[in-house]
């Protein structure tokens, strides 16, 4: 059949693109509903400022939402997952769509200058404050800038009065305080301009033409939140606080805090706090942005870039449609949601096939700023495929906009839909404090309801029953009604042949390729359900002090159990099986790189396309590859399936499918992956600084490309096999699980395996790392702008076998990045976000270092590494200050204690209690080794370890510098 269907529908940004921008977008509204709701909400102030008033959905009854009389919102949730900690929210309505031509960008910096200084707090005060309360910056504290919102962050570490009192103070500071003071301006340009330049990468110009090239008529493309270097180095204090005045307003605020504590003593807070709080002379005006021209004709358009992945994306829009939230509405997204789903999920099935010319697919859809409705099929493309990938993606969605959907299809996405709600259910007493408060936030804009997860699932299945493949085919057709006609967007490395000519034609074509009706599935059993007689425990012991059960079948495999109530309903399942990367060897470096993409060959009975039909509805997830001494991996299950992801686990150790349509995908990445091993200045240290630093052991070093594309199955088979088969096993199983219905899933697959070694092999000679001879400075070549340059510093330290000196280490790492962050960013303005860290290793002995690492301009280069040798020197000839000491031991202690409270925490000391039992040490002293660190201590370690001519010094610069 030849149809021009296709050009009601559209694509818009690619997946990618949509989570590294700040960029927010409305949940999706559609048309409106023929039914009348009938409210069943609170008829308060608060319900109206909220838009929930009206709504036949009922509000989630455990948040108290809130108005003061000078407008401003606020929601507040106790919530105690994690336990004893606060989580608060300050959103403004307002980002940089509210900038003037000569304001560009201060949105972005007068975020920079609620940091600055305030009437209560003075100017480089407010970081220190928190630090010494527990809180690092930008761990707990940060802030974002977007479009049409700014987002304040403090994540409060305890629930005490004192820091929610800080907190909330911080706040009403941040609201309605701030000097702005003309010379704390001026010293701030630096750090924007620096964190400007650092955000400039091929994605960003990518993405801001395609903004230009899709939404024209609209200030979106001009409007991005970095700005425009001119405004920053040159807009007067007074341009920052026009905005300041004039959209920093109670009613355009909302406050949000969820966390362990007394829902009524925290409103009574913040009435106090806020409610006296009124603006500053007149209001600013919703700013006009435009709007799409829907009469568009169909367009094209491509990015060059060596650094960027191949990719179609095909768009196309319709107007905005305000809409309140109700049950009509959520019923009708779904039917819709589940035919996007569908096609997404068909375009995954192909991006698996063998001679596929795409590496990934999807369909999806957004609403942008209450403007436009938008909808966007797209495809990452093998490199040089973007014709086929184009015709490829346009042709799937006509296929269901012409044929629609089997039952089967339907019935797999409900089935996932139904679990992830069951799940929620399950756990809604454990939900994340961070999790709720962001969904607050967004909240905050009128278009949902916050609903418990029970009122979602009975909605759900309230419709499911009405969703035959006829009427997801029907809703999905009528969603796709009046879209404008589309806008085609490549991206590639290379010119292309013909241009976008070429792109019109190649999308022309493709319209017209008449498509079949999709096959029926038939549903597939999983193969692997007998492991043998279930194994035998010959050993039973529990760490009584940690809770862990350690025990050992009569096969050698090991077992260790922490239970956990940290999350409701759920466990991580990790398995290790002796081998791994220390498989490779300095004459073959990649003879085991393979073995870290197995889940991509599947299973012998079942290929990874098949896997994701057979688990639809299932908290089962395909996690098996490699690590340094183990292959394996960890994956977050239920109670209910944690047996079937034991299952999974086991056959992909005993039957690995070692399948070529697994093979030729991994084949169409690498290219692509390669392309911007040079785009940055982070990417060649990504790709260079471990070889050097290892003395160029070519087991650290990234292997050539050419190397990688000749690896196949048939050579890593007889490399893991032994592992594989008789290698040492250890499971680990942390969370919310019955011990015993762990126990037996375990017994009926690893536990019933062959007799295993029974412990993993030391291999000492290839632990053996030896730190770079040569200590001579490296410099990199990046592809990026000339003025990107980034320098790190090196100093050789130790392994992590002593605690002692381990957390020591780590805590004078934080006291250099405090100091860092004071020259490098505060007084020189040079730097963004410098950094310190270590990297003491676990598996080679003796290895590992201290490190200082700053993004800086070029010209920045000589005096950003003269400041870290300075601080270097500082370190080693005096003590450390103690309230210095105070601002990086406190945020380091309460993120350990914070962490004790997750299951991922336990996870990393669980999966190797048995064989590593040493190890378990850290989790008992480690809070104590730093409560005990001394100003002494650490200048004993500076003077041992950051030593100048120790220090090996890499930069990375662009190979325009200097032209």
């Amino acid at each position: 059949m030849n149809s021009r269907i296709f050009q009601r529908a559209s694509v818009a940004l690619s997946p990618l693109i949509l989570i590294a921008l700040v960029v927010p977008v409305q949940a999706r509204t559609p048309r409106p509903s023929q039914t009348e709701s009938a409210a069943v909400n609170p008829q308060t102030a608060a319900a109206r400022a909220w838009n929930f008033a009206a709504s036949d959905i009922p509000v989630d009854p455990n948040i108290i939402f809130g108005v003061l009389p000078n407008g401003m919102k606020y929601a507040l949730l106790k919530n105690s997952t994690p336990k004893d900690s606060v989580v608060l929210r300050m959103r403004f309505d307002v980002g940089s769509f509210a900038e003037a031509d000569d304001q560009r960008g201060l949105a972005h910096f007068l975020e920079h200058m609620a940091f600055n200084g305030s009437k209560g707090v003075p100017e480089g005060e407010m970081i220190k404050l928190l630090e010494r309360k527990g809180l690092a910056f930008g761990a707990d504290t940060n802030a974002s800038t977007g479009f049409d919102e700014t987002l304040y962050k403090l994540d409060l570490p305890n629930a005490s009065d004192d820091l929610i009192d800080t907190g909330l103070m911080l706040m009403r500071e941040t609201a309605s305080e701030l000097t702005i003071d003309p010379a704390a301006v001026d010293r701030e340009r630096g750090i924007i301009l620096s964190e400007r330049r650092a955000r400039d990468t091929y994605q960003l110009r990518s993405l801001i033409d395609q903004l230009d090239f899709q939404m024209k008529g609209m200030t979106v493309a001009n409007r991005t939140p970095v700005g425009t270097e001119e405004v920053i180095r040159t807009a007067p204090a007074a341009r920052i606080r026009d905005l300041y005045d004039r959209y920093y307003r109670p009613e355009r605020t909302t406050l949000v805090m969820v966390g362990d504590f007394d829902p009524a003593a925290i409103e009574a807070k913040i009435k106090a706090r806020f409610s006296d709080w009124k603006g500053r002379g007149p209001a600013g005006a919703d700013p006009k942005i435009g709007t799409i021209d829907y009469a568009r004709p169909e367009a094209a358009h491509a990015f060059i870039d060596p650094a960027i992945q191949d990719a179609v994306t095909i768009s196309a829009f319709k107007p905005w449609v305000d809409e309140p939230d109700t049950k009509a509405k959520r019923a009708r997204s779904l039917a819709e949601d589940v035919g996007e789903a569908i096609v997404s999920r068909r375009l995954a099935k192909l991006a698996l096939a063998e001679d596929s010319p795409i590496l990934a697919g999807y369909l999806s859809d957004a609403s942008g700023w209450k403007v436009f409705d938008q909808v966007t099929v797209g495809a990452v493309a093998k490199e040089g495929a973007w014709p086929e990938a184009l015709a490829l993606a346009e042709q799937e969605l006509r296929r269901a906009m012409l044929h629609g959907f089997t039952q089967a299809e339907v019935d797999e996405q409900l089935a996932n839909r139904r679990t992830s709600l069951k799940n929620a259910v399950a756990g809604v007493t454990t939900r994340r404090s961070t999790t709720m408060a962001d969904v607050l936030v967004q909240a905050a804009k009128g278009d949902f309801v916050v609903v418990r997860p029970e009122a979602s699932q009975s909605m759900f299945e309230a419709t499911a029953p009405t969703l035959t493949a006829e009427a997801v085919g029907a809703a999905f057709r009528k969603r796709m009604e009046g879209l404008s006609a589309p806008l085609a967007y490549v991206t590639a490395k290379k010119p292309l042949e013909g241009g976008t000519a070429a792109v019109l034609a190649a999308l022309n074509a493709s319209q017209y390729v008449a498509v079949a009706a999709p096959d029926a599935s038939t549903s597939i059993a999983f193969a692997y359900a007998d492991f043998g007689p279930p194994g035998k425990i010959v050993s039973d012991e529990l760490v009584k002090d940690l809770g862990i059960r350690r025990i050992r079948f009569a096969n050698n495999v090991m077992l260790n159990i922490k239970k956990t109530d940290f999350q409701k309903d759920r466990a991580y399942l990790s398995v290790r099986v002796d081998g791994g990367n220390l498989l490779a060897t300095r004459d073959d470096p990649t003879r085991v790189a393979l073995a870290g993409s197995l889940v991509l060959g599947g299973l012998e009975a079942h290929s990874l396309d098949e896997l994701r039909t057979i688990l639809a509805g299932k908290t089962v997830s395909s996690s098996f590859g490699s690590g340094t001494d183990s292959f394996g991996g960890a994956a977050l299950t239920s109670s209910e399936d944690f047996a079937l992801q034991a299952k999974l686990m086991a056959a992909y150790l005993t039957h690995p499918g070692y399948r070529a349509d697994g093979l030729a995908l991994i084949r169409r990445s690498l290219p692509q992956q390669y392309a911007a091993n040079d785009a940055t200045p982070a990417a060649v240290m990504a790709r260079d600084a471990g070889g050097i630093l290892a003395n160029d052991d070519p087991r650290s070093m990234t292997p050539p490309l050419e190397k990688l594309m000749a690896l196949d199955w048939a050579r890593l088979k007889p490399v893991i096999a032994d592992s594989f088969d008789h290698g040492a096993i250890e499971v680990g199983v942390v969370g919310d699980i019955d011990e015993q219905a762990a126990i037996d899933a375990i017994a009926a697959t690893f536990g019933a395996l062959p007799e295993r070694r029974p412990g993993f092999d030391p291999r000492t000679d290839a632990r053996i790392r030896e730190y770079a001879t040569d200590r001579s400075e490296r410099t990199l070549i990046h592809k990026g702008p000339a003025d990107q340059a980034e320098l790190r510093v090196f100093w050789p330290a130790r392994d992590d076998s002593d605690l002692g000196e381990t957390m020591r280490l780590s805590l004078l790492a934080r006291v250099m990045q405090l100091k860092l962050t004071e020259e490098l960013r505060e007084r020189l303005g040079e730097s963004y976000s410098p950094g310190a860290g270590t990297s003491l290793s676990e598996e080679f002995p003796g290895y590992g270092h201290l490190l200082a690492t700053s993004n800086v301009d070029y010209k920045d280069l000589a005096t950003t590494r003269a400041a870290i040798f300075a601080i270097a020197r500082e370190l080693r000839d005096a003590p450390v200050d103690a309230d210095l000491l105070d601002r990086a031991r406190k945020p380091m202690l309460e993120s350990m204690v914070k962490s004790r409270r997750e299951n991922s925490y336990w996870l990393n000391y669980v999966s190797e209690a048995t064989s590593r039992a040493d190890r378990l040490d850290r989790s008992r002293k480690g809070i104590a080794e730093v409560e005990a660190a001394t100003p002494g201590e650490l200048q004993a370690l500076a003077r041992r370890y950051l030593v100048d001519d120790k220090a090996l010094v890499i930069k990375a610069v662009s190979d325009k510098a200097g032209k």
